[in-house]
């Protein structure tokens, strides 16, 4: 059964949207100043358009501001209504338009795109688009081949923990083979938090940064799940086997490691520059760190996007103690940053 469709408007415009293919069949035209027919289909009147029954009605004619004020006066069902747009050619609901100053319909593009856009909005602090460039992420160092396991230091909610042990087991179940293949072991999860939430700042470049000075970043604050918890949790996803805490601080924590291991990835949601530059400078400087593995910086643009202050400060400063080549991907979600480590000196240069 085909869809049931009337075209408003006997202009230029209709004649163009006759000429071209559609998956429906036209049944009549609509025009409130003129009778009979048009391109042999008969012409009806508005009020005769509120008593039939159709699927779509299409706006072709310039004056869509007019139509659809005339349209919503005879109780016409917008949702059904479409806009038969001049400069493309192509069919756009009117739902897309927006009705401003003196009742003038105009069309917003991006509200076609408004379930992506409300994928990159968020109520929280957490932004979805995190959740995807944490799974990407654990997929490049896959397929990359890049050496070693996968870490986390500040997990918190343990949101994201889960999402990484989830997609580590992902791509071991897709890619198995490809990671044989290339020598890799199964890759681990190793997650470093205190589980006290953030410690007391000391530091000059925390005390006057924006966010602690506030108290958002105060001592005790982003307290999430206990160890248990998270690895009850994360195991869900990945084996006990290949998960791996470190309750404690991370200066005490570090220290354990042990010095075979090699890290992929590493998703640092350590927020303080204290926290940051004691993670950093531990994996440089055991070599930890492997060639091409991607770090995440959970709160890079954080304290205003300045450089003074928590991950981006430890960063600079590590950088220059070990002459870091790295490739800098860019902002991700909403105050996060991604950068992929190529090669560095093993001893602290400055």
């Amino acid at each position: 059964m085909h869809s049931v469709c009337y075209v408003w408007g006997t202009g230029s415009l209709s004649e163009k949207f006759v000429d071209r293919d559609w998956p429906f069949e036209i049944n009549a035209f609509v025009d409130p100043n003129k009778t009979g027919s048009f391109l042999a289909l008969p012409v009806i009147s508005p009020e005769q358009l509120a008593g039939k029954r159709f699927d779509l009605l299409v706006i072709s004619s310039s004056f869509v501001s007019e139509i659809a004020a005339r349209l919503g006066s005879l109780n016409i069902d917008l949702n059904k209504v479409f806009v038969f747009k001049s400069s493309v050619l192509e069919l756009i609901p009117l739902s897309e338009f927006v009705e401003i100053q003196g009742g003038k319909q105009y069309h917003l593009p991006w509200r076609s795109q408004l379930n992506r856009v409300h994928n990159s909005l968020s109520s929280d602090i957490v932004f979805p688009d995190v959740y995807q460039e944490l799974a990407k992420s654990v997929g490049y160092a896959h397929i990359a081949s890049v050496e070693g396991d996968l870490a986390e230091f500040g997990t918190c909610s343990g949101f994201t923990a889960s999402l990484i042990a989830y997609s580590i087991q992902y791509y071991s179940d897709n890619l198995g083979k490809h990671e044989t293949i290339h020598g890799q072991e199964p890759r681990k999860l190793h997650l470093f938090d205190s589980f006290e939430g953030f410690p007391e700042s000391t530091q000059e470049a925390d005390i006057n940064s924006p966010h602690v000075q506030s108290g958002a970043w105060g001592e005790g604050t982003a307290r999430g799940l206990n160890e248990q918890e998270l690895v009850s949790l994360c195991s869900q996803f990945l084996s006990k086997e290949r998960i791996k805490t470190y309750p404690g601080w991370y200066k005490d924590t570090l220290q354990i490691i042990e010095a075979d291991t090699r890290f992929a990835f590493v998703h640092i949601d350590c927020d303080l520059y204290e926290s940051t530059i004691d993670v950093l400078k531990h994996l440089f400087s055991e070599r930890l760190i492997s060639e091409g593995a991607i770090l995440l910086f959970d709160n890079w643009f954080c304290n205003r996007a300045s450089d003074s202050y928590g991950e981006q400060r430890a960063w600079s400063e590590i950088c220059s103690m070990f002459e870091i080549q790295h490739t800098n991907l860019g902002m991700y979600a909403c105050v996060g940053n991604r950068i992929v480590v190529h090669d560095y000196n093993k001893r602290i240069t400055k």
